[in-house]
């Protein structure tokens, strides 16, 4: 049985010698399988003992480090999170961590401790900064890895051929009416005549 990726719009699979690694559904974590399972947003997906995702899916927080190992391992919380195929409605934010808030000297003084304590009446634009919730990034520049972009070239160049190949049949045809006697003008201003509309 081939080794398939389990998640929304991902073409990946196992290949010998290539960079992607597929791990296996945490079965036997069924609070942990829900979370991919929601994670891959697949409407109806039962995972089984061969249901894989690949590494494109996973952060490198998810992984666990071992120094010379050659084997990827994820850690026993990692859930996937990278989607790069889900539209931009449904891609995760990013969350941006803030900086702890400070004191701001809003009178354009500097201020020490002593001088604060005197000048608390005298300068009251001295305020806190109020705590920010973390702000959410969307990002919708997901950029497809090198597989999905070759599976288009594929398909753009099977398109190309069956068009060239259409259009030798249509031309043979032309050619073999002319030599039946079934064609009075040429191709050409046949094509032209019947198809202005088109050019």
């Amino acid at each position: 049985m081939p080794v398939s990726c389990a998640a929304y719009g991902c073409s990946n699979r196992y290949q010998a010698g290539q960079n992607i690694h597929f791990f296996r559904f945490p079965i036997s974590n069924n609070e942990l399988m829900q979370k991919w399972i929601s994670a891959i947003k697949r409407k109806n997906f039962e995972a089984n003992q061969w249901s894989r995702i690949c590494s494109v899916h996973f952060t490198a927080q998810d992984y666990q480090v071992r120094p010379g190992a050659h084997r990827l391992l994820l850690k026993d919380n990692a859930v996937p999170s990278v989607f790069p195929s889900f539209p931009s409605y449904l891609q995760t934010p990013i969350k941006i961590p803030r900086k702890p808030p400070t004191l701001r000297n809003c009178c354009g003084k500097d201020l020490t401790v002593n001088q604060l304590e005197d000048n608390v009446n005298e300068c009251d634009d001295m305020c806190p900064v109020s705590n920010f919730k973390s702000v959410e990034v969307q990002t919708d520049n997901y950029y497809p890895d090198e597989e999905i972009l070759k599976n288009k070239i594929k398909i753009l160049q099977q398109k190309l051929r069956r068009k060239n190949k259409k259009i030798e049949n249509l031309e043979d045809l032309l050619s073999n009416l002319k030599n039946r006697g079934l064609l009075e003008d040429e191709p050409q201003t046949i094509i032209a005549s019947n198809f202005k509309a088109q050019y």
